[in-house]
Parts: C-alpha cells; sequence; structure tokens
C-alpha cells in the first residue's frame, strides 16, 4: 500500500460554554422582598412613634406632688424689754419629701397655732428639698415658749 498522506485534521468544533445556572432570586421575589422591608419598616415606625408620643403624655399628666414635711426644728429669739423692739424673730427649717409628681406645694409655718407665713415651692417628682423660713413677729412671750408647726396648705402639679 502506497503512503498515503495524511490530510490535516481540523481542530474539534467549538460549542461555548454551558449557561450557568441563575442563582439569586427572580426580579419579582426581589421587589416583593423590598416592598415586605418597607411595610414593616413603617409598622415598627409607628408602633414606636405611638409609643413615645403615649409616653409624652403619661408625663406631663404625673401626679400632683404628695409632701411630707420632716426634719422639723424651729427656735426663737426674742428682743424684749425696757429698750427692746418686743419683737420675736423664727427660725423653721425642715425637709419637704415628695413621693409624687413635681409641681407646686404650699406651705404655712404656723405659731401658737396662727399662721404667721406662708410660701410656695417648686418640688420635683419623687425627691427632698430643705427649706427655711425666718420672720419676724411683733410681741413677746415671755416665759412662754413659743409653739411651731409647718404645714401643707395645697399642692398642685406643674
Amino acid at each position: 500500500m502506497p503512503d498515503a498522506l495524511s490530510q490535516p485534521q481540523s481542530p474539534a468544533p467549538w460549542y461555548p460554554p454551558p449557561q450557568p445556572e441563575k442563582k439569586g432570586l427572580s426580579t419579582g421575589a426581589i421587589v416583593a422582598s423590598v416592598v415586605s422591608v418597607v411595610v414593616v419598616v413603617i409598622v415598627v415606625g409607628a408602633v414606636i412613634a405611638g409609643a413615645f408620643l403615649t409616653g409624652i403624655q403619661q408625663a406631663s399628666n404625673l401626679s400632683e406632688p404628695n409632701v411630707a414635711i420632716t426634719n422639723y426644728h424651729g427656735s426663737y429669739t426674742e428682743d424684749c424689754g425696757a429698750y427692746g423692739t418686743n419683737t420675736t424673730a423664727c427660725d423653721l427649717t425642715a425637709t419637704l419629701a415628695n413621693t409624687g409628681g413635681g409641681g407646686f406645694v404650699d406651705i404655712g409655718f404656723k405659731v401658737n397655732g396662727q399662721q404667721a407665713r406662708s410660701n410656695t415651692y417648686h418640688i420635683n417628682a419623687h425627691s427632698d428639698l430643705p427649706i427655711d423660713e425666718s420672720f419676724s413677729l411683733d410681741g413677746c412671750y415671755g416665759s412662754t415658749s413659743p409653739t411651731y408647726a409647718i404645714v401643707v396648705l395645697s399642692e398642685r402639679s406643674a
């Protein structure tokens, strides 16, 4: 057999690689997810805003003060006699203990059962406020020591 000339072989035909499988979400699924997230954000925001506004309203409607008078002390000094002014200087101290809301409390200062003075104090919620009130009265008590009282006249919220 005669030597046959070999013909050049052509390369194998080229085929494009197969398309990779689509991974991830379809456009419809992405749109649905975005809409769901937006709805959740709106609902949660509304709930938080409602809770915040309710808290502000409750804070503005705190109960009025509930004040008790503690650590009470009173002293007096008379300026009496032939060359005196016939006056008695009184100094009353106490602590206002508030277990209620913030507001105003009117305090009366009594000497021998008669109101000698009153004052209005602002007091914060659940706090103590030391007070000191000094005043002079006409007259002298002689050998009878005056009696003192500090009383709550009224309370009101701020």
